[in-house]
């Protein structure tokens, strides 16, 4: 059967690898640390049935959600869809290759040949030389898999075959390299005329093959040079209908053969190419109940789903099946725009819509109050309502991912109402979790609400539930205070990685927010072989796979063995500090902070970017002082007419590559613009000509 099995699956990658898809995305997106997302974002999918989850991930929980499904994975807070494909369903099948000619009409050329070879080796009353020669004649076919052909000098080899048999099975090759070479005309004719045949394979192939071979001539022009489908309007119609005739016969006529699996494959096809979506939902509908009996792992019919489906699906005429109905309904709660951000004509779901599927989704206790409790929640604004549909049962044992997606859509709406004892709800309804993605998703939940109620503290305490490290790595770069960062540097009972960021955090922020007495007590624990390859990148939190890739160590030693000086002679960082203690306002040591936060790396830092507020880090940060600025700095020590020539000229010079190259200010602090920056040049050259730093500065930007 390998040659039935490689065909589906070559075929369902071919109809893919073109297909734009509008409701799901395979490319890689920063993540969104939040709960409540109504974008798509193919890096912030959660375990639960939400808008902004691509929507195979929606689809896919959905069917692991029924008896027998898997509930567990690989993941932490957030996956990508075919991390979770991966996870849940084994990868062998999807990740076989088609063949060398795949993505063609000859996908299944080299499969067609072992087929062909062992149907002949078993045909009754057939010469054994007349079987060396055909398949010798079949071994040496090589059809042009890109252009039409009239190739077909092998086939002259044949004319020596007398018996019966052996002349059909001649006439058999000749209508697959037919087939193959494009002349669809010749092959439907050819395997018409073996329909009858005595051999029973040719017999049934035959049959099989005439649908398949209508099948390519409709879609002949259907396709532009670049793959895209013109629509069911580029599509010969006659040849299509007679593919479904072909098709729905060869079923028939053998509910149990080689070719049927394949078949019902091609059928969706066939409804797809046509226009067909009523026939071609109801198809999808039938074989979610049991994709096995198609020999289609759930991943890859979720997939085909998605690419040839969703974009024509209305929930009112084509579909009356629960789990294609949530996943169009989950879709159209999104925000109303594409997905290059432009405003689109989708108009959100209403609780109407809703409702009038109530008898379709009766059949998934409990989808139907997800649905419009969900609507509510994302599209109406109205959590009241959420708390109305979806009862608190945190407690109880949950048996998948509707009965865990309804809590957490509970658990949002308590905190949307400000319910007080919201955070006991995510702590009951954590510890009933049964996977890691449901897991990461309450612990995410919890942080946030921590975060927010001021109990940060609470992330680190001994006994904390809060265990995913990318969540406390999180907290501690935006939301932790000294005191909090000075207790995790020191603590020994934490993983080294943890105490090591803290006091990179710590010493970061004291050094940039003009903490510099505490910063030189603070210095003193980090260790003296401390790594010092920096600037730190935590690709944890900005990364797709951060957690899967190897991290890089914490750069304690950017702030002990770091030679920040090249043009402006300054002492090492713990020197600088020392003067900036005795005085802030020291323009030698502003000058040569400047100097140090430029070539460290820490220019447009990420860690002074504070997150949004929706997001986890998002609400405060632990050091309330203005972020040091190197323009900022310039700025002083230009305005102030006691500063001396040296210090001076190097703050002109400075201020005005803060913009080099690109017009763009690199150093923090209020823009100026630039008429501004012309006049410091021309101040630099007018008053300081003969310093290096007048000499060096051609432009200004």
């Amino acid at each position: 059967m390998r040659f039935i099995w490689l065909f589906s699956l070559g075929l369902i990658i071919w109809t893919i690898d073109w297909a734009p898809a509008l409701a799901s995305s395979d490319y890689r997106h920063a993540r969104s640390w939040t709960l409540v997302n109504r974008n798509l974002s193919a890096g912030s999918n959660l375990a639960m049935l939400q808008p902004g989850n691509d929507t195979r991930v929606n689809l896919l929980l959905l069917q692991d959600d029924r008896p027998g499904g898997a509930v567990s994975g690989q993941g932490r807070v957030f996956f990508e869809w075919s991390e979770l494909s991966t996870a849940l369903y084994p990868a062998r099948f999807r990740n076989v290759s088609p063949g060398s000619y795949s993505h063609s009409r000859c996908q299944t050329f080299e499969s067609g040949r072992d087929a062909f070879s062992e149907a002949v080796r078993s045909a009754k009353r057939l010469p054994r030389n007349e079987q060396d020669l055909l398949i010798s004649v079949r071994e040496s076919i090589s059809p042009d898999c890109e252009d039409m052909a009239a190739g077909g000098a092998e086939i002259a080899r044949l004319a020596p075959i007398r018996s019966q048999r052996g002349r059909d099975f001649g006439v058999y090759l000749t209508s697959a390299l037919a087939f193959y070479n494009g002349d669809f005309d010749a092959s439907t004719k050819g395997f018409s005329a073996l329909v009858k045949a005595k051999d029973d394979w040719l017999k049934e192939t035959a049959l099989y093959m005439i649908a398949r071979s209508e099948l390519n001539r409709s879609q002949s022009r259907a396709f532009d040079n670049y793959g895209y489908f013109g629509g069911p309007g580029a599509v010969d119609q006659g040849a299509i209908r007679n593919a479904e005739r072909g098709f729905n016969l060869y079923r028939k006529i053998y509910p149990q053969g080689s070719y049927h699996q394949s078949a019902r494959g091609l059928l969706r096809r066939t409804y797809w190419l046509a226009g067909e979506t009523e026939k071609l939902s109801n198809e999808y509908a039938a074989v979610l109940d049991n994709p096995r009996l198609v020999g289609i792992q759930l991943p890859v019919l979720v997939q085909e789903i998605d690419d040839k489906l969703l974009a024509t699906l209305s929930l009112r005429r084509d579909t009356s099946d629960p789990e294609l109905l949530a996943m169009i309904a989950l879709y159209r709660m999104r925000e109303p725009r594409n997905s290059y951000g432009d405003e689109a004509p989708k108009l959100a779901i209403t609780r109407a819509e809703i409702e009038s599927m109530r008898d379709s989704l009766s059949s998934r206790p409990g989808l139907l109050e997800y649905l419009l409790a969900a609507q509510a929640f994302y599209v109406a604004n109205n959590p009241e309502m959420v708390l109305e549909l979806i009862p608190d049962d945190a407690r109880e044992p949950r048996s998948g991912y509707l009965d865990f997606s309804r809590q957490v859509l509970r658990g949002q709406a308590l905190e949307a109402v400000g319910d007080r004892n919201v955070r006991g709800f995510w702590e009951q309804l954590l510890s009933g979790t049964d996977s890691i993605y449901q897991r990461g998703l309450v612990e995410l939940a919890l942080a946030m609400n921590l975060e927010r109620n001021d109990a940060v503290d609470d992330v680190f305490a001994r006994h904390s539930v809060i265990e995913t490290p990318v969540l406390r790595e999180i907290m501690l770069q935006y939301a932790a205070g000294p005191a909090l960062l000075r207790k995790q540097a020191k603590n020994i009972k934490l993983d080294e990685r943890e105490r090591d960021l803290a006091l990179y955090v710590l010493l970061y922020r004291q050094l940039t927010h003009g903490a510099y007495a505490e910063f030189l007590s603070d210095l003193n624990l980090v260790k003296a072989e401390a790594n010092q390859d920096g600037p730190f990148f935590n690709s944890r939190t900005e990364n797709n796979y951060g957690y899967e890739e190897a991290l890089q160590p914490i750069p304690l030693g950017l702030f002990t063995q770091f030679d920040q000086s090249d043009e402006f002679d300054c002492p090492v960082l713990k020197k600088t500090v020392e003067i900036l203690v005795s005085n802030a306002d020291s323009h030698r040591g502003l000058l040569c902070l400047s100097d140090y936060v430029r070539l460290a790396g820490f220019d447009d830092y990420w860690m002074d970017i504070q997150p949004k507020s929706n997001q986890l880090g998002g609400s405060r940060l632990g050091f309330p002082d203005p972020v040091f600025s190197r323009l900022e700095s310039y700025k002083q020590i230009i305005a102030n007419p006691q500063a001396s020539s040296e210090n001076r000229a190097y703050a002109l010079y400075r201020a005005v590559w803060c913009y080099g190259p690109a017009g763009i200010n690199s150093c923090g602090g209020s823009g100026v613009d630039e008429p501004q920056r012309g006049e410091w040049f021309r101040e630099l050259k007018r008053r300081y000509p003969s310093s290096h730093w007048a000499q060096k500065l051609k432009y200004y930007w």
